[in-house]
């Protein structure tokens, strides 16, 4: 049995603005940022999902992971992809962080990181590109 043992998430920045890269006419200074999870197990697979931001306020999308991830350890990773579907809305739907923002907001960037590293490690588990594994499901 496959289970996560812990989350590591980190804070990733691009200082894009300082050349004006990736800049538009919404976004005149983005620095573009990433929160990167990486889920650990007790095997020798683990799993690895981001979310993107731009710039500004990534950490609160960080700091949300770190609040999510009681949802995931020592989860055996069946249990999970059983149904990602009621996974997803078990993160979104937990009855105090739901006030913060369900499925909208920091609340939702951080669940699709960590949605994103469990879709990479199923794969991995697999032994599929994500696209074979999402075409074999039925």
């Amino acid at each position: 049995m496959i289970k996560i043992i812990d989350v590591r998430v980190a804070d990733i920045r691009f200082p894009t603005s300082s050349h004006s890269d990736g800049s538009d006419a919404m976004n005149p200074d983005p620095d573009y940022s990433a929160t990167y999870v990486t889920l650990i197990t007790n095997s020798a697979f683990n799993g690895n999902g981001l979310t993107f931001t731009i710039g500004r306020g990534n950490e609160l999308c960080v700091a949300a992971v770190h609040a999510l991830k009681f949802m995931l350890i020592n989860k055996d990773l069946v249990e999970i992809t059983r149904n990602m579907g009621v996974f997803w809305r078990s993160l979104v739907g937990d009855s105090q962080l739901r006030w913060v923002g369900p499925e909208k907001g920091v609340v939702h960037l951080a669940t699709a990181a960590i949605v994103n590293a469990l879709w990479d490690l199923y794969a991995k588990i697999e032994g599929k590109p994500l696209w074979k594994l999402l075409v074999d499901m039925s």
